[in-house]
């Protein structure tokens, strides 16, 4: 659990959390892309796609794994997992603020998200190519790199990441 040795704890993500999570993944996303996409950019998706009711659009759906990492009832890591087909999992995306780093957060979160769709037989999800911090977590955990992921011109590149269950 690293130097603080509070342990976290892990829940399904829940309709009245959107405000904490919005709050959460902005934090997120501007610790660890700050240096990857230009700031106007970020602002506009912090405005746009994580916004309290883009979350509780996200969180009503009843096929998707929404977890929380909860922290002293601090939200403080996310995951979004969905069912594809061909008995696949696609983990649309997963955060931990980076001063929860290291903990053991990310991979109880993925872990759980696994167990949310039994029998699944492998898993696949886009990382920014610059994202070096995320694509070693992604390896470390058994992912590898499958090449690239189609991504608007105006982005960033990102390569796609699979790993069998």
């Amino acid at each position: 659990m690293g130097a603080d040795q509070t342990p976290f704890s892990v829940r399904t993500a829940l309709l009245w959390d959107a405000p904490m999570l919005s709050a959460m993944m902005i934090e997120s996303w501007r610790e660890s892309y700050v240096e990857i996409i230009p700031t106007e950019k970020l602002n506009e998706i912090c405005s746009v796609w994580l916004t309290p009711e883009k979350f509780k659009e996200r969180l009503s759906d009843q096929n998707a794994c929404n977890l929380v990492a909860l922290f002293n009832r601090k939200i403080v890591g996310h995951i979004h997992a969905l069912p594809r087909k061909n008995n696949s999992l696609l983990v649309v995306y997963l955060y931990v603020l980076q001063s929860y780093a290291r903990r053991g957060i990310g991979r109880t979160l993925l872990t759980s998200a696994f167990e949310c769709f039994p029998g699944v037989a492998h898993a696949e999800l886009g990382v920014l190519e610059d994202n070096h911090a995320a694509i070693a977590f992604y390896k470390s955990f058994g992912f590898y790199e499958a090449g690239p992921e189609p991504t608007p011109a105006d982005e960033p590149s990102c390569i796609k990441m699979t790993m069998a269950l």
